[in-house]
């Protein structure tokens, strides 16, 4: 089974976590004036882009700029459902089989045409392995993408997946012009050499560290008279104080994922308006499946039942996350039947906050009088305040809990398995956060609970295994139809369940704050479906 590893769930929980917990005091807002020319928006990043290639959009500040620039092949709608872009229609023909036709209409921001050598160009680019695309794992059941029309191209899987559907609106399938990237050979995507795409605004310049400049685009399909904003300035502003303080005095008009330590200063301000909205995001704490004491189920169970989640996420979160169950995901990630899934959440095993259960299960287990361990998490204001509380909380089990606070790299390195000891991850317990790339159960079941991802590189961060989860999860991505999907996933979450790989602590909002003359809905798969054209002025 292959390995899917989102690098851009670990990107994302990174820098808002570096956001919301940073101290430093010289935010770069140097370059912001007070902005109120309606020709102009300018956005807050809490981090630099990385680059402006499509190939390496997979960071939560590439995101915001990346996607207004190139266009994907399909898109996804506010409630995570796929609908037409680039390609006008599509079809999947067989398991291993799926059409795309396209419009006739598309141009560059150059004025040249759209062809099907540019589509079969940008996808065969992730595709290559020396391109080293961060989107190169969700190629890995492609056998070959061809030109079977005028305006058609069709892509041949190796074996059924069920998750190719969604690739096509994701960074993975963002279309970029083919002779300006062979042109541009080594430059493309850094600052000197740009990008070229079919987006609603086109590449200006990148100063790095302070600020990217992109304008309307003259020759864009979807209509460059409807484009709201001429020119649009992201001003690279690290500090989460100094955001707020940007936002509110009009320096800054929009900016994603805000600090939660900073929301009490936006909801104070009558200039500011916030959107927020239920996301598919999940943070959890992971137990290490692999290692005593959390080998042992009754362990993890009551380590569970230890964990007063609603009160941690009632102090952190406030309004801005909704309580979780067993499942990683929230009623946003019901996508593929509302109704079962439902269900499955009023049902499912949870071991909700009871501590005399958790006693229950640890004199079930082969620690009854307790033992000591680490809890592995960033260094963030956050997640610093999650450890504590369940440091006080496990000591009503005689648990002497440690709270190992390590650097952003090191981090990494913990989380996608590069720390190890003798194959095995080295820490007890660590508090992560998971953010799929489309809104399907199958996001999170095949990275976060499947065997052959508990090894090095991989996301599977409990080190979780059962071979009857994974027959379950391999069945269903080889299946195209949802409502088997949804049947195979719902068995194997049961499973998941009642074996407490992870505990859930909440499901964190999606947040926009911008100033009150602007309008933007934020989606919960805004990493995607967010585009500058979509913001608008009352």
């Amino acid at each position: 089974m292959k390995k899917f590893l989102s690098v851009f769930c670990t990107m994302m929980l990174i820098f808002s976590l570096v956001a919301c917990s940073s101290s430093d005091e010289e935010g770069n807002t140097n370059s912001i004036a007070q902005t109120n020319d309606s020709n102009q928006l300018v956005i807050g990043l809490t981090n630099d882009i990385t680059s402006l290639d499509p190939a390496q959009n997979y960071t939560i500040s590439n995101f915001q700029v990346v996607n207004s620039i190139c266009d994907s092949i399909l898109l996804f709608d506010h409630e995570g459902s796929l609908q037409p872009n680039l390609a006008k229609s599509w079809e999947c023909k067989d398991d291993v089989t799926y059409v795309y036709t396209f419009r006739d209409d598309v141009k560059f921001s150059d004025g040249s045409n759209l062809t099907m050598d540019d589509v079969i160009f940008s996808m065969e680019r992730i595709m290559d392995p020396a391109t080293a695309a961060e989107t190169n794992w969700a190629y890995a059941s492609v056998e070959s993408v061809e030109q079977t029309g005028d305006w058609e191209i069709t892509v041949h899987l190796t074996e059924a997946d069920a998750l190719w559907q969604y690739i096509p609106a994701t960074s993975g399938g963002q279309i970029i012009s083919k002779e300006y990237c062979e042109k541009a050979g080594t430059s493309f995507g850094n600052a000197d050499g740009g990008v070229m795409g079919t987006g609603a605004y086109k590449y200006v310049s990148w100063t790095t560290g302070s600020e990217v400049v992109l304008e309307k685009n003259e020759y864009y399909w979807g209509g460059a008279e409807d484009i709201p904003f001429t020119t649009v300035k992201y001003n690279v502003i690290e500090d989460a104080s100094s955001m707020a303080m940007a936002i509110t005095s009009n320096q800054c008009n929009f900016a994603i994922s805000p600090s939660l330590e900073s929301m009490s200063i936006y909801e104070g301000s009558d200039s500011v308006y916030i959107n927020k909205e239920e996301s598919v995001s999940n943070t959890m704490i992971s137990f290490n499946c692999q290692s005593a004491p959390f080998d042992d189920v009754n362990v993890r169970r009551a380590v569970s039942c230890a964990i007063d989640s609603v009160s941690i996420r009632t102090s952190l979160w406030g309004d801005y996350a909704t309580d979780s169950t067993s499942l990683p995901f929230g009623k946003k990630g019901y996508l593929l039947d509302t109704d079962l899934w439902t269900t499955l959440s009023d049902t499912i095993e949870s071991y909700s906050y009871d501590i005399e259960r958790a006693k229950e299960y640890l004199a079930q287990s082969g620690y009854a009088d307790g033992f000591s361990c680490t809890l592995t998490t960033l260094n963030s204001s956050t997640y610093n305040s999650i450890a504590q509380a369940i440091q006080y909380s496990l000591k009503e089990l005689n648990i002497d809990l440690t709270i190992k606070q390590v650097t952003t790299s090191e981090y990494y390195a913990y989380a996608y398995g590069s720390m190890m000891t003798d194959g095995i991850r080295d820490y007890d317990m660590m508090i992560n956060r998971w953010t799929p790339d489309y809104m399907d159960p199958a996001g999170f079941l095949l990275p976060q609970y499947i065997t052959s991802n508990a090894g090095e590189g991989g996301s599977n961060y409990a080190a979780y295994s059962n071979t009857e989860v994974d027959e379950l999860a391999l069945k269903q991505s080889q299946s195209v139809d949802n409502a088997e999907r949804s049947n195979l996933m719902i068995e194997a979450y049961k499973i998941i369940a009642d074996e407490a790989p992870y505990k859930m602590i909440c499901y964190p909002d999606t947040i926009a704050v911008m100033n009150t003359k602007y309008y933007y809905e934020i989606s919960p798969i805004w990493i995607y479906n967010f585009h500058v054209k979509d913001i608008t002025l009352k």
